[in-house]
């Protein structure tokens, strides 16, 4: 699938670009190569190194990933002009007094121009060290003695050479500095093997919740390779829940922390996600993680709050939409359906092979738990 987007993509970068262009074929033929280049990036790292996101230097992954994102937008943007340049024409038709639009060469001059500043804004908002954002939900079943609970959502950390040791720490102090009950990461919390992530990972150990700190799978922990993640996690002081839940007791009563595996477990002869066996037999209120959020159609009626990534939070303003189609109709934020409320980060790092944030930073989430009007302690 991802080959065939791209092969389009430089297509029409190409035809729509390149092509007609008023300049010699040497440079045409120089520029129709950097497309190719730039844009096949993932699949010459896949034929070099096995993988899309290779143990490269930090500079040289990033290096390289800006130019991707570039040729992403100018791609963008091209369809965007083309758009345009279509509806004016029809107008023209009808009005002829109106200007011609500027040649290809201007009109290529400005894309370019606008796709670099996109590029210098999207490149810099992925790789940050995210923001700390604090929301309050109102959970009707949740009991007085938990109104005011402080819960913190961490997801898609993709630790790896994107996201470094230092990029770590940071998330980890400004978690802490929230002064949260509990803590629960919503899955992709790697990229890579224990040994390559050995010091990348570490900083993770010091997320402090007297709740504790609990996690579900993402679709990256089993490319990471879950089995030897397992016992690191554990060491770390993070509870995996794969279709399982903890009781905890709170203030006097009791709440539900669940999780579920992700259904890319299936590629690997792992169980899928079954979100009957992890909240069977559990008392609400019930708090369930699942990495991706269209699982919120199956659980909604089963589950109070729903926590889930996987998205991105769809990467772009332009290009939300889309993202939505392939994730049940959700992309970021919050959801309701059946009394259950679902919340989708935006995710607190990013898949280091594609750099891009547009219009949706990354973030800390703080939840505070509310009980319905009437009824806070």
């Amino acid at each position: 699938m991802l080959k065939l987007v791209t092969t389009i993509l430089c297509v029409y970068v190409l035809a729509r670009c390149v092509l007609p262009l008023r300049c010699g074929r040497p440079l045409k033929l120089l520029l129709a190569l950097l497309v190719l280049l730039v844009g096949f990036r993932l699949h010459i790292f896949a034929l070099l190194y096995a993988t899309f996101n290779p143990e490269l230097p930090r500079w040289l992954l990033v290096g390289t990933g800006a130019p991707h994102v570039l040729f992403f937008l100018l791609a963008l943007l091209s369809l965007i002009r083309d758009a345009v340049c279509l509806i004016w024409l029809l107008l023209r038709r009808l009005c002829p007094r109106l200007p011609a639009l500027p040649g290809s060469n201007a009109q290529m001059l400005g894309l370019l121009a606008a796709s670099v500043l996109l590029t210098a804004l999207a490149v810099p908002a992925a790789l940050r060290v995210p923001e700390a954002r604090t929301q309050e939900v109102v959970l009707p079943g949740l009991p007085a003695a938990l109104d005011g609970l402080r819960v913190v959502q961490l997801t898609d950390l993709h630790v790896s050479r994107n996201f470094p040791a230092d990029w770590t720490r940071a998330v980890v102090e400004r978690t802490n500095a929230l002064r949260p009950d509990l803590i629960l990461l919503t899955g992709d919390l790697m990229d890579g093997s224990p040994a390559m992530r050995r010091e990348d990972f570490a900083p993770l150990a010091d997320l402090r919740a007297p709740l504790g700190v609990f996690a579900c799978t993402g679709n990256h922990e089993y490319y990471s390779g879950l089995a030897a993640w397992r016992p690191v996690l554990r060491a770390h002081g993070i509870t995996l829940l794969e279709n399982a839940a903890v009781v905890l007791s709170v203030r006097g009563s009791r709440l539900t922390v669940a999780g579920v595996t992700d259904n890319v477990s299936a590629r690997f002869g792992l169980p899928g996600p079954d979100p009957a066996a992890a909240l069977s037999g559990t008392p609400r209120p019930r708090l369930l993680m699942a990495h991706k959020p269209e699982l919120f159609h199956q659980t909604a009626p089963h589950v109070d709050l729903q926590l889930s990534g996987h998205t991105h939070g769809g990467l772009a303003l332009l290009l939300d939409r889309g993202v939505a189609l392939f994730n049940g109709g959700f992309v970021r934020g919050w959801y309701a359906q059946d009394g259950a409320r679902l919340h989708v980060s935006p995710g607190s790092g990013l898949w280091g092979g594609f750099p891009l944030r547009l219009g949706v930073p990354s973030e800390i989430t703080l939840l505070i738990l509310r009980a319905p009007d009437g009824q806070h302690s």
